[in-house]
C-alpha cells in the first residue's frame, strides 16, 4: 500500500506532509472504501479549530468523503482491511488527509495483543474533543515513561488521584455488570462505544474512577476510531476482556 496524503487539492506522497505547525487533527475509519463518522468527524473538528485557532476549515461531511475514498483508492488500499485517514487542520489554514498503515482486521476490532497497564501522574488540558499536534507529543512521551516501566499503556492519574479519559481514546472499566467512565464526550469514539453498550444492554455510568479502585475492578479498556485495546493486567491484579471483545464486535461497521 502507498503512502500517500492530500495536500491542497493534490494527492502527493506522504513524505510532503507539513507537520512543523500546531494542528487539530481526527482518524477517520475506512473499510473497502467506505467511509465512516464523516460528518461527525467533521463538527468535532470545526468545534476544535475555532478554539485552537479562531477559523474552521469549510469542508463539509461530503466532501471528506470524497477525497477519503479517492485517497484510499489511490493508496491501492485493500479491500478485506480496514484503513485509518487522518485529517488534520493547521494553525496557517492548510487542511490535509494521510492514509495511515491498514489494520490487521475488519471495522472496529478487539486488538489481539493486550496491555499491561501504567498509571502515571500526567495529563494535558481536556478542552476539545480533537487530538492536536500537543497532544500527540504528550502520549508519546508518556508511552515512552511507561516503556521505561516495563508496561505497555498509560493510564493517566489527576492531582485527586482518579483517573483520566480523553474524548479520542474514551476509557472504561467494566465494575459489577456495569461499564464506569469519569467522563461524558460527544467525539465520535466515545458515542460510538456507548451505542454498542446500549445494544448490548450494558448500563453506562460516569462518575470519578480512584486509582485505588483498580483492584478490583473485571476490565480496562479504552475505544479509539480503529480498536478495543484492553489491559491484561494493571500492576498485579489481572483482568479479563470478554465484555471489551463483544463491545467491539457490536462496532463492527454493518
Amino acid at each position: 500500500m502507498r503512502e500517500l496524503a492530500w495536500v491542497d487539492g493534490r494527492v502527493v506522497d506522504a513524505s510532503q506532509l507539513r507537520l512543523d505547525v500546531p494542528y487539530v487533527m481526527q482518524r477517520i475509519h475506512t473499510l473497502g472504501g467506505e467511509v465512516y463518522g464523516a460528518y461527525a468527524h467533521v463538527v468535532v473538528m470545526r468545534e476544535a479549530s475555532e478554539y485552537m485557532f479562531g477559523f474552521c476549515s469549510l469542508v463539509k461531511g461530503a466532501d471528506v468523503e470524497r477525497i477519503v475514498s479517492k485517497l484510499v483508492a489511490c493508496a491501492n488500499a485493500p479491500a478485506d482491511y480496514s484503513v485509518p485517514v487522518t485529517m488534520r487542520l493547521d494553525a496557517m489554514g492548510e487542511l490535509t488527509f494521510v492514509v495511515e498503515p491498514q489494520t490487521y482486521g475488519r471495522g472496529v476490532y478487539h486488538r489481539a495483543a493486550r496491555f499491561t497497564g501504567v498509571t502515571i501522574a500526567h495529563s494535558i488540558p481536556i478542552e476539545i474533543m480533537a487530538q492536536t499536534s500537543e497532544s500527540v507529543a504528550v502520549d508519546a512521551m508518556a508511552k515512552s515513561r511507561v516503556a521505561h516501566r516495563g508496561g505497555d499503556m498509560a493510564l493517566s492519574v489527576d492531582g485527586d488521584g482518579n483517573l483520566i479519559s480523553y474524548p479520542w481514546s474514551p476509557l472504561f472499566v467494566y465494575y459489577k455488570e456495569q461499564l464506569v467512565t469519569p467522563v461524558e464526550y460527544h467525539s465520535v469514539e466515545y458515542r460510538m462505544a456507548v451505542s454498542a453498550a446500549n445494544e448490548l444492554g450494558i448500563k453506562v455510568s460516569v462518575y470519578p474512577i480512584p486509582h485505588s479502585a483498580l483492584e478490583r475492578v473485571d476490565e480496562i479498556f479504552v475505544v479509539d476510531i480503529m480498536g478495543v485495546s484492553s489491559l491484561a493486567k494493571i500492576e498485579k491484579h489481572r483482568l479479563r476482556s470478554s465484555v471489551a471483545m463483544k463491545l467491539a464486535r457490536m462496532m463492527e461497521p454493518k
